[in-house]
């Protein structure tokens, strides 16, 4: 065997263990540690399998998950799909670009909680809040859409999902699922900053969906501004 070849086998075998290496260290990684990064949406689908990622995305659904279990993005459409479902879809994302103000930046913002080591599930907690400038919209405005009683309209609710599926596929695809285990409990805050129980809608009537998201490493306000330019 010649020298070139001994080269490029050695070069093969080194390739090969570092991938191994790498791929059994990122799987060893506690989940919440995994989790935290930038993130796209890909693809989502409902509980038939169909895929509706093009009517969560104006234009793009990205979150960023902090060490500081923060959550911040344009995410605000999917949980608002996720909460209230799709039979007054189009009507509602007509109002979409109005209420959330994505193209200056304006994000949503909420919490992820996940337990200590490698766990297959975890909480999270969408603030669902119109972030555009006054005059543009108002939460009140999609609540209405979907039929919410006049006497629990909120300006803020605070949906929260737990015991959702988390699971990876490699150390850039991230897979959740909200599905029969998946429980769901809504809030909003009084007048002292108290949180007390919104009933305004079923918390057991959410849509049971995946989604998978592709980790990235641009900054979110980037993936958000080409995003934005395509549109």
């Amino acid at each position: 065997m010649n020298l070139l070849k001994r080269l490029f086998i050695v070069a093969l075998s080194v390739a090969s263990f570092t991938s191994c290496d790498l791929n059994e260290l990122v799987a060893t990684k506690p989940t919440k540690q995994q989790m935290q990064g930038t993130w796209v949406l890909t693809k989502a689908t409902d509980s038939q399998g169909t895929d509706i990622t093009q009517k969560l995305s104006f234009p793009v659904t990205a979150i960023q998950l902090t060490d500081d279990n923060g959550m911040v993005g344009t995410m605000a459409p999917m949980f608002t799909y996720l909460v209230y479902g799709g039979s007054k879809w189009s009507e509602a994302a007509g109002k979409m670009d109005q209420l959330f103000d994505y193209v200056n930046m304006r994000f949503n913002t909420g919490e992820f909680f996940v337990a200590d080591g490698q766990v297959d599930n975890f909480t999270v907690e969408a603030k669902l809040q119109a972030t555009a400038i006054a005059g543009g919209g108002a939460l009140t405005d999609i609540l209405k859409i979907f039929g919410v009683n006049t006497s629990f309209l909120q300006q803020v609710i605070y949906h929260k999902f737990m015991n959702v599926a988390v699971f990876f596929d490699g150390k850039d695809t991230m897979i959740w699922e909200f599905d029969q285990q998946t429980d769901a409990v809504y809030n909003y805050k009084n007048s002292v900053g108290e949180m007390v129980p919104w009933t305004g809608w079923s918390t057991a009537s959410f849509q049971k969906c995946r989604f998978v998201f592709a980790r990235k490493t641009l900054k979110l306000e980037d993936i958000v501004r080409n995003a934005n330019q395509r549109y």
